[in-house]
């Protein structure tokens, strides 16, 4: 085509305004908040008694069997856990089933965060609006019930803490829906020290603290170790350890409900990975609803339950959550992307949905 053909003289400028256009709109949608997708506001008056039940956690002795429910689908997955609490000494655990009774460890001080502390209740409070909703019978046991809203009023999560002693004797998280998607109970309380397991194991397996110099170090060097993954999801824990001397971190992020926990190595994912897990889950492949389809090996679907594993810029991501696919999705697409979607690729995409490419 010449030079002088008045379709090439304003082909240029058009697709450079396209590009323009495009642009704006694609960082506008990157930013644009949802109904429920800024903090919430309001009294927060339900944040006395949560934080009681941080506190009774470190005073008040106790065994119980803890209830765990991962709901949704077909069917809930659900699993028992026995749990005594000592104060000062940790909190020990044993599966409830045939055979297991006595394997147990126990938890002084981990990632796993097991209980209410300042960290969750921080960002529980950040994130939702805290409200005392009132007096409830859970499992024959007078409780108060403390609701977390989201910005557009819909209920995120519930806890019920116990009037007498004020332990958390119960949690459920819910889906946008309204759909429980994960919840926890404590049942069969019995007050005082229980039985304490003999040749437990455990103690600290992520003993080694990341210190705020010590993330920003790892950065430095190419880790993705971010302060937070979204808006609602801030790093509350950092730990590491060596495996096969080389160093893995385990963060933990939360947004005061829920827990994503992400793992990263230096490395590569082996041959022989394979797109699904022996355990149920099933991988969604790039076709995945209601989880990310830039990762291939996004777990879960039915059960509230998710596992993500790939490989970006010379490290391996794993990612284990009990929480909303869409909490878990915006965790994933946070992280180093394992193809090329970068800012450039976004705006190849959105030209060929359009036509232009």
């Amino acid at each position: 085509m010449s030079a002088e053909d008045p379709s090439s003289a304003h082909s240029a400028p058009v697709a450079l305004l396209v590009v323009a256009l495009l642009c704006a709109l694609l960082l506008t949608a990157a930013v644009c908040p949802g109904s429920a997708a800024v903090p919430a506001e309001g009294a927060d008056e339900g944040m006395p008694v949560l934080r009681r039940a941080a506190e009774a956690e470190d005073e008040v002795a106790y065994s119980a069997v803890r209830e765990m429910t991962a709901a949704g689908g077909a069917k809930d997955r659900k699993a028992r856990v026995r749990v005594v609490n000592r104060p000062g000494d940790g909190l020990a655990l044993a599966p409830v089933g045939d055979g297991d009774e006595g394997a147990a460890f126990v938890v002084r001080s981990s990632s796993a965060l097991e209980s209410l502390d300042e960290r969750l209740l921080g960002m529980l409070q950040d994130t939702y609006a805290v409200s005392d909703a009132g007096a409830a019978d859970l499992g024959g046991r007078d409780t108060r019930v403390v609701e977390a809203e989201r910005a557009d009023g819909t209920v995120a999560g519930r806890f019920w803490v116990d009037a007498e002693t004020g332990l958390l004797l119960g949690r459920t998280v819910y889906g946008a829906a309204g759909e429980p998607v994960f919840s926890v109970r404590l049942t069969g309380l019995v007050l005082g020290g229980g039985h304490w397991p003999d040749g437990e194991a455990g103690d600290v397996p992520w003993g080694d603290t990341l210190t705020g110099a010590e993330r920003a170090g790892l950065r430095e060097r190419g880790w993705s170790l971010p302060e937070h993954l979204t808006w609602n999801l801030r790093l509350v824990d950092a730990r590491s350890t060596r495996h096969g001397g080389h160093r893995v971190v385990h963060a933990v992020y939360s947004d005061g409900l829920s827990q994503v926990s992400v793992f990263a190595q230096r490395g590569k994912l082996g041959t022989e990975h394979s797109p699904a897990f022996r355990n149920g889950y099933v991988g969604t492949g790039t076709g995945g609803g209601d989880v990310s389809t830039q990762h291939d090996t996004v777990f879960g679907g039915d059960t509230g339950q998710y596992r993500s594993m790939w490989q970006a810029d010379g490290f391996v991501y794993t990612v284990l959550a009990d929480a909303p696919a869409g909490l878990v999705s915006s965790a994933v697409t946070a992280l180093p992307d394992p193809g090329d979607s970068g800012f450039w690729a976004r705006v190849r995409r959105g030209l060929s949905r359009l036509g232009f490419l």
